[in-house]
């Protein structure tokens, strides 16, 4: 199947009376590793649900479609099998007494935590301790979920996301809440993700947070893609323009610092 892994053409979302998404053309193919970068507000998180189909877009636009792996037309099923999403609402629903292995299994019955009405096989077993191990944490496994620091529940849930191996893993905002060990700890996590071959999509609004081994970037400004490109276009002209504030930039050993 050599269809993207998402397609969106014309897309527009507004709820409420305010503009989530406005003209959006977006084409990410299977194993590209992607930054989502912008302002609070700029309309990352809406792109990301709207891929996901948490979010439905205008119908109305001419032309206008979304599509997941070639289809209009998808599942929940789908969804799953396209993409493994982490995020700091799920980490803090997740923060109840269970281990970390159960954390894990729980992302293949789509629950938070696991109960006696769902059978657990040695199979699922095994691919739970196969998520943890990609992201360095298989020593994790027995301890509680509620025990662990922020940095080493990010990385559980980063394993969660994996348990279904989906096409793409989904990081919004990764770093949030985390001291610089929990950072330090979730960006060696990204990498060795990365390097294994896995698809990675990134949101963030800090550049630091973008490893080495991304090489597209797509800026998010007032539900706009500002700019689609590779790394060479995070400037401090475009980083100032997209956040509206005089940017600096400072590069070493592959990564950014941007501060202004």
């Amino acid at each position: 199947m050599n269809a993207p892994l998402v397609e969106m053409h014309r897309v527009n979302i507004e709820r409420n009376g305010n503009t989530l998404l406005r003209d959006v053309d977006l084409r990410i193919e299977r194993g590209e590793r992607i930054a989502i970068l912008g302002p609070n507000g700029s309309g990352k998180s809406s792109l990301v649900r709207a891929m996901m189909g948490d979010l439905r877009h205008d119908t109305s636009v001419e032309g206008a479609y979304v599509r997941i792996r070639g289809e209009e037309h998808y599942s929940l099923f789908d969804v799953r099998q396209a993409f493994g999403m982490v995020s700091g609402e799920l980490q803090g629903d997740m923060r109840r007494s269970m281990t970390a292995e159960e954390a894990v299994l729980s992302g293949l019955f789509g629950s938070i935590g696991t109960n006696r009405s769902q059978r657990i096989d040695d199979d699922m077993k095994t691919r739970a301790m196969e998520a943890l191990r990609s992201v360095g944490s298989e020593h994790l496994a027995p301890r509680m979920v509620d025990t662990l620091s922020m940095g080493e529940a990010r990385r559980v849930l980063m394993a969660r996301a994996l348990v279904n191996r989906p096409e793409a893993l989904i990081l919004d905002e990764p770093m949030n809440a985390l001291d610089l060990t929990g950072k330090h700890l979730v960006r060696n996590a990204m990498r060795s993700l990365a390097a294994s071959g896995r698809s990675l999509v990134l949101v963030t609004h800090d550049p630091s947070d973008i490893v080495p081994e991304i090489g597209r970037v797509i800026m998010m400004r007032h539900g706009r893609i500002y700019s689609d490109g590779g790394r060479d276009t995070i400037t401090e002209e475009n980083l100032s323009e997209l956040y509206g504030v005089p940017v600096r930039l400072v590069s070493a050993d592959g990564r950014l610092w941007a501060f202004s």
